[in-house]
């Protein structure tokens, strides 16, 4: 039982030991890791072996396969820092990073709330609410999509706001002359939904960060219950207090 269980974990070791490598600059930028024969030798293990710890560095995209050629190492891209205190705007977080950044109203529904959504909002259940799902990007890649829920009596005729959307913010600060504060978040990393990987141009074995928060009215009422999925890969989490 030992020996099968050592044998499952080969893998990850080869792969671990090619991570640190890269990581440490032994194995740059577009430069060839070594090929399977080696990575055979060196650790005495089988073929089989050793293309499961490439597909794992594949899926997590440190390394891209060309057949016949071997992998070679890819450019990552840096974690970038997102700052989460109680009046967090994503738009002000990249400006502060120096960080191309836009989005993408995906779409948007008026209809009645889920049980998590009412409760969380502290709605009756024949209230209504608006539920936003916006896919986030920093300089041209996607970080983010998050759902969004408000209620309706909160930001009557949204709708009228939507068509040239840019920032869910802007639009509460400029037609609604309010602008939610954090007033809790839950972290979880998971993986993602197959829907959330093709927006977020990622595996489906590359972890998400996934952030629920309910923000409040400055008058400290719920406002907004939102649910975010991020790119774990794209991201570092710096809490506030």
């Amino acid at each position: 039982m030992f020996k099968v269980r050592e044998e499952s974990l080969q893998h990850l070791e080869i792969a671990e030991y090619l991570i640190k490598n890269i990581r440490s600059g032994t194995f740059g930028v577009n430069e060839k890791i070594p090929s399977e024969n080696e990575l055979c030798r060196q650790f005495q293990v089988n073929r089989h072996t050793v293309r499961q710890a490439i597909a794992r560095m594949t899926n997590l995209g440190w390394v891209t396969p060309l057949q016949g050629k071997g992998c070679y190492v890819n450019s990552l891209t840096r974690p970038i820092q997102y700052v989460l205190s109680s009046k967090t705007r994503f738009s002000e977080n990249m400006e502060n990073n120096g960080l191309k950044h836009k989005s993408k109203l995906l779409d948007w529904k008026k209809e009645r709330p889920t049980e998590e959504e009412r409760v969380n909002l502290e709605l009756s259940e024949d209230e209504m609410v608006y539920r936003l799902e916006i896919l986030r990007y920093v300089d041209e890649k996607p970080i983010s999509i998050t759902t969004t829920v408000m209620p309706d009596k909160e930001v009557p005729f949204l709708e009228a706001y939507l068509n040239e959307f840019k920032s869910l913010y802007s639009i509460l600060l400029e037609h609604y002359q309010f602008r939610p504060i954090r007033f809790r978040s839950t972290f979880q990393a998971s993986l993602p939904m197959l829907r959330d990987s093709e927006l977020l141009e990622i595996p489906e074995s590359i972890p998400i960060v996934q952030i629920e928060s309910v923000m409040n009215h400055p008058s400290g009422s719920p406002i907004e219950y939102s649910v975010a999925r991020i790119r774990g890969d794209m991201h570092k989490c710096l809490v506030e207090f």
